[in-house]
Order: C-alpha cells, then structure tokens, then sequence
C-alpha cells in the first residue's frame, strides 16, 4: 500500500509539473472568429489567464460623434479595367505609386513611410486588385503568449516575408482632448497627421491584437497609415507591416520610441534583450536617459505599449 501511494504522489507531482511549466491553451481563438485566422491564446510562464478585460473587434469604433467624412461622393477613385497595376491609377497616383505586389516592395521607405490609398467601393476596379490589401484583413498566423519578462506579447506562427501586411492597430477612436482626461494611457496610439485636430487610438477597452504588441528595439514591424473606405486624412488607419523576415516563432514587435521612453523610463525600463537595447535599465544609468506611453516613431505616428 505504501509503494502504491508513493508511486501515485510522484506522478500526481510529475503531471503537476509539466502544467506549471508546459504550454497551456488558454483560448483557440481570442478574436472569437471575428479575424479570417484564429489568434490563439497559450502560457508557458505563469498561471496569468487569457486577457478578457477588453472587447476584440476587428475595426475601429468610435464612442462619441467625431463626423468622419465617408460620403461616397467625396472619395478620389481610379477608373480601372486592370488590376491597378498601371501609373495611371488615381489611388496609385495618391499614394506616389502603387506599391503593393502582394505585399510592400523592398525598397519601400520605413524611415518617412508614404501615406498610401488604397482602391475604395467608389473605384471602378475588380474588388481583387492589387491595391487592396490592409482592408482584406488579417492573414498571416499569430499566437498571443505570455513573455517572461514583458507580460503578454505576439508571436509569428509561419515564416513571414518582408513586406507582408500584419495586422492593424485597432481600438476606440477619441480626440486629443478625450484622452488627456483619462488616467489610463497604457494602449493610446497618437494620430499625428498635422492636419485639423489631434485624435487618437485607445485600445484599452476595445482593440484587436495589435494593442498585445511590444516594444523592440530592433523592430520587425513598421507602422504606416492607410487610407481604405474613407480619405478623411485626420483619422488613418494604422497598418503594420513586417520590415524584415520574420521567422515562426519570432515575437513581433515595433519601436515605441523616444518621446514614449522618455516619459515611461521613470516607471520601468526596455526588456526586449537585444544587445542593441537603448531603453534598459543599463542604458539608463548611463548618459542617455530613456522611456512612456503615448508612443511616436521618427515619423508622425503617435505609439504604445502593452503591459
């Protein structure tokens, strides 16, 4: 009887220990079906749950009147018979070029993003063109796990591509004003376009995967603004596309930066673990002082971070 309990306790021990320190699926799919791809939920850290206090949904919303332009009528649309392939193209015309060939090309500036337009339901192109790729959603596979050291982050679940479109950095749509007054700035995305007033994205209460991505100092995605369904040029969408080759597995990620580092570095420093790291605490004690919350690249795009 002895043995049988001791063998039986060493294997309720053993079973005990591959779920504290296995894998465990927390959710099949946290957008609940909303993405064309399942996002699943897994922790290999820590008996932390899936996060449930935020509704996901797929698009931007808005909570109070903003007036977004979206009459139909005031759209710049292309007269197209092709695949929107040709210099011609109205919509290319105002993004430059056209830059999509399934996804962004090599040589696409990342240091001064270009603004890009895609083909609208006033253009007289196929519903399959080429330069419709941020409004055809979500493509590519992503997890959201549980980091070691910078909470919840996402992770590549294929091999992906330079220039691939991402995901977009979807939330609650306020203005500058708005998001002065509340105390919790952890999920805004500042949208600094220097055009009518300021607004932008808070991701706290509602949002998409997006508001799960960290910060990296030696960033795999890039943050561009995109114009689908409307041309109001206050209110973008904020598309992220990879910078480099993304390989499964590989967590992704984009530079908050300074102003964002600047603010927050008071409060906590970069656990990225690249040893090119300009936020950590290292680098704090040194010359350079780093890190907060509103985020801003180089370009005008306001940024944030997921606790």
């Amino acid at each position: 009887v002895w043995t049988a309990l001791s063998t039986n306790k060493k294997l309720t021990d053993a079973r005990k220990g591959r779920e504290c320190h296995g894998e465990r699926v927390l959710s099949r799919d946290i957008s609940r079906g909303y993405e064309a791809v399942p996002i699943t939920c897994v922790n290999a850290v820590d008996n932390e749950p899936c996060p449930e206090n935020f509704k996901y949904i797929p698009d931007s919303c808005v909570t109070s009147p903003l007036n977004i332009d979206k009459d139909i009528t005031h759209l710049q649309h292309c007269t197209c018979t092709d695949d929107c392939s040709s210099s011609t193209c109205i919509c290319g015309q105002l993004s430059l070029r056209c830059w999509y060939d399934s996804r962004l090309p090599v040589d696409f500036c990342q240091r001064e993003p270009p603004v890009l337009f895609e083909c609208n339901h006033a253009c007289s192109c196929w519903r399959t063109c080429r330069n419709r790729v941020v409004q055809n959603g979500l493509r590519v596979q992503l997890q959201l796990f549980r980091t070691r050291n910078m909470g919840w982050g996402v992770r590549a679940m294929q091999d992906i591509p330079q220039g691939t479109f991402i995901c977009e950095y979807v939330g609650e749509i306020i203005t500058d004003a708005e998001a002065d007054k509340r105390e919790n700035d952890s999920f805004l995305f500042t949208l600094d376009n220097k055009v009518g007033d300021v607004h932008c994205i808070d991701a706290r209460l509602f949002g998409n995967i997006g508001r799960f991505i960290n910060h990296l100092c030696e960033p795999n995605l890039l943050a561009v603004r995109v114009f689908t369904m409307h041309q109001d040029l206050r209110f973008p969408r904020i598309a992220f596309f990879s910078s480099r080759p993304i390989r499964v597995g590989d967590q992704i990620g984009f530079d908050y930066g300074d102003h964002y580092w600047r603010v927050k570095s008071k409060y906590f420093s970069c656990q990225c673990g690249s040893n090119k790291c300009r936020h950590s605490a290292t680098v704090r004690l040194g010359p350079c002082l780093s890190s907060t919350r509103t985020l801003s690249t180089g370009s005008p795009l306001g940024y944030v971070l997921s606790p």
